[in-house]
């Protein structure tokens, strides 16, 4: 601690006092510390991705713009960006590169109340719902995930797809 306290420009006595008041801070916030550096992590981990922070309504508008100025360039684009994020994924030193999608998936898209992906042997079904999200939307990310599961190895089977509602069934090929 004395090594992380020196790096700090912090004595050993300062170090602790400053662990101290994070700690009461931490907790005055309702949270602990491990959710706190947990929380973090994600945030960096998204950040390390490509992900980046923006007001939901205003992605929403955008997408909306998108999509009805050229609705079959958006629905490519989003399904190209599925393949790249995909790609990202299948190219890292990762043991199960479709396991940390799906865990960054979770992770990173907070405003989907309703988000599950369940993979068994061969097969994959992914079921997403969201009051939230306006049609345009909802197709626009069906695309994404049509994309990054094609670039998995998925063929998709059956598809059903309506207003904040994605369902999607895909088969290993």
């Amino acid at each position: 601690m004395n090594k992380v306290a020196k790096e700090n420009d912090l004595s050993l006595y300062g170090f602790v006092n400053e662990a101290f008041e994070l700690t009461l801070k931490a907790n005055e916030l309702g949270i602990n510390l491990r959710t706190l550096n947990d929380s973090r992590e994600v945030l960096k981990a998204a950040m390390n991705s490509g992900y980046i922070l923006g007001l939901e309504s205003l992605w929403y508008e955008m997408a909306e713009l998108a999509y009805v100025k050229s609705k079959k360039m958006a629905l490519q684009n989003w399904f190209d960006a599925g393949v790249w994020l995909a790609k990202c994924y299948v190219t890292r030193e990762v043991n199960d590169p479709f396991e940390a999608f799906k865990k960054d998936l979770k992770d990173f898209t907070w405003n989907i109340p309703e988000l599950e992906v369940n993979k068994k042997s061969d097969k994959v079904s992914v079921r997403i719902v969201s009051h939230r999200f306006p049609e345009s939307y909802t197709l626009l990310f069906t695309s994404f995930l049509e994309g990054a599961l094609e670039t998995f190895g998925y063929k998709i089977g059956s598809r059903e797809v309506s207003r904040g509602i994605i369902c999607l069934e895909a088969v290993m090929e």
